[in-house]
C-alpha cells in the first residue's frame, strides 16, 4: 500500500511513516517546511517526499497529484497527522487565525480524503484527533473547534465514500511536548492518566496500521490515551505543570 502521511517528516508523524515502512507500505511524507527532515527520513525507510502548504486549500489537488507521481502508482492509504495547534481563547478570537487552523485541520484532511477516493482504488484514511473531544475545555479554542469539525467529517466521510474507501479516526493523549512546555513539565503532566504512564508515540503509530489494514472497521474513533479523557481538568495539559 502506498501510504501518504501529512507531516511525515517529523514528531508524530514521523513515528507513523516508521510504522508504515515497517509493516511493509511504501510511505509518501508530506512536509511543510520540514525538508531536510522528511528527506533523511524517506531514505532511512525507502520512502517518498513531497512538499506541500495544507492551509492552501486551493494548491491541495495538485498537492496530491505530486503525491502520485511521487509514489509511481495511486495513493491507497492516507493518514492526516498533520496538525496546526495556536493557542487562541473563545474571549479573543482571531479570525485569521481560526480560519488557517480549520483549513488545516479540517478542510484539508477532508479534501486529501475525498482526492483518494477520487482515483477509484479501494484505501484507507487515518484522521488524528484528540482526547480532549472527549475531555474538553476552552484552551486552544479554534484548534478544538477545527478537531470537533474533524471528526464529525470523519462519520460523513465513512459514509459518502464507501464501499471502496474507509474512514476512521485516532484521538490521541498527551504524546509529545508541545510549545515551550520543558522536560519538566511534560513530565509533570504525561502520567496524567488512568494508567499513570506516558501514552508514547509508538503507540499511536501502531493503531494507525491497525486502522490501513482493519478492512471491516469504518467511521470510528479509537482512543489512544491511556484513559486520560476520564481525567477532568479545567485547563489545557500545556497549562497544568504551571498551575499555582
Amino acid at each position: 500500500m502506498r501510504v501518504l502521511v501529512t507531516g511525515g517528516g517529523k514528531r508524530l508523524g514521523a513515528a507513523i511513516v516508521r510504522a508504515v515502512a515497517a509493516a511493509g507500505h511504501r510511505p509518501v511524507i508530506h512536509y511543510g517546511r520540514s525538508r531536510d527532515a522528511a528527506e533523511a527520513l524517506a531514505a532511512e525507510v525507502n520512502g517518498v517526499t513531497v512538499q506541500g502548504d495544507l492551509g492552501d486549500t486551493a494548491s491541495l489537488p495538485a498537492l496530491f497529484e505530486r503525491a502520485v507521481v511521487a509514489a509511481g502508482g495511486a495513493i491507497e492509504g492516507l493518514v492526516n497527522s498533520a496538525s496546526s495547534f495556536e493557542e487562541d481563547r473563545a474571549d479573543a478570537i482571531d479570525p485569521a487565525l481560526a480560519a488557517r487552523l480549520y483549513a488545516i485541520n479540517c478542510t484539508a484532511p477532508a479534501m486529501l480524503a475525498a482526492a483518494l477516493a477520487g482515483q477509484g482504488v479501494e484505501g484507507a484514511v487515518v484522521n488524528l484527533l484528540d482526547q480532549k473531544l472527549a475531555n474538553p475545555n476552552p484552551d486552544y479554542f479554534s484548534y478544538s473547534c477545527a478537531k470537533f469539525a474533524l471528526a464529525g467529517a470523519t462519520t460523513m466521510l465513512a459514509q459518502a465514500l464507501a464501499p471502496r474507501v474507509r474512514v476512521n479516526a485516532i484521538s490521541p493523549g498527551l504524546t509529545l511536548k508541545s510549545g515551550d512546555q520543558s522536560d519538566e513539565e511534560f513530565a509533570a503532566v504525561a502520567r496524567a492518566n488512568l494508567l499513570e504512564r506516558p501514552v508514547g508515540a509508538e503507540a499511536i503509530a501502531d493503531a494507525v496500521v491497525y486502522l490501513l489494514g482493519a478492512n471491516s472497521v469504518t467511521g470510528q474513533n479509537l482512543f489512544v490515551d491511556c484513559g486520560q479523557r476520564f481525567i477532568r481538568s479545567r485547563r489545557d495539559v500545556m497549562f497544568e505543570a504551571r498551575r499555582g
